[in-house]
This record gives C-alpha cells, structure tokens and sequence, in this order.
C-alpha cells in the first residue's frame, strides 16, 4: 500500500498516495486547476504552463502537473501572481490562434476558449 501524505490547497487538507502531482492532489480536493496539455495518457511536460500555482516556501510560480505533491505543502491556486501569468499565457496563445473561434465547429466546447472567457482575456 502507498504511503500517504498531506497537503493544503487553498485552505483544503487533501490526502493523496505519495507520488502524486499537485495537479492529481488538486482534482481529489475537487479544486480545478486549468490545463491545456494534460492528458492522462501522456507524460506531464507543463508545456502550456497554464497550470501554473503558488506553492509557499518556494520561489515564484511552478506547474502544478509537473510538481510532486510533499507532505505539508501549501499551494494556492489563484493568487494575484498566478491569475496574472494564466491571462499572459492565454492572451500568447490566442495571438497564434486562428480568429474563428465564433464559427469553429469547437466553439462551446473547446478548453482554450473556457479559459480565456474564465480569465477575462480581451
């Protein structure tokens, strides 16, 4: 059986198998963290870097699918710092993203789309 361990997302103890990300210690709290290329099929890489959270004690922002879950750590998911670098992060990937989004077949049911209407990015 694995070990157990504890931490803290934005005020919520959580408990998870020693080995989890923060992003899997995320979705057991029911906390949404968002992600473009996360899929439980592939190897954690944060390459959209739009999972990004704030982990106390550590120094500055780190992706949350790729940062193995401690014992006692405390992460927080929207401080201003982070809600700040997921709107960069999305206002980068809309300016390399066809202008279509109202008449793509997607529209309504497309992540990007979700997260930059959530963030508010013009």
């Amino acid at each position: 059986m694995p070990q157990m361990i504890n931490l803290t997302i934005n005020g919520k103890t959580v408990t998870v198998p020693s080995g989890s990300t923060v992003l899997e210690a995320a979705q057991v709290a029911d906390v949404e963290i968002p992600t473009l290329c996360h899929h439980p099929d592939l190897t954690p890489t944060g390459s959209c870097r739009l999972c990004v959270v704030s982990v106390e004690g550590m120094r500055g922002p780190t992706t949350a699918c790729t940062l193995p879950a401690a014992d006692g750590m405390v992460v927080h998911t929207e401080t201003e710092e982070v809600v700040t670098l997921r709107r960069f992060v999305l206002s980068m990937l809309l300016t390399d993203h066809p202008n279509e989004c109202m008449t793509c077949e997607a529209d309504g049911d497309c992540e990007l789309q979700r997260w930059v209407y959530q963030y508010q990015v013009p």
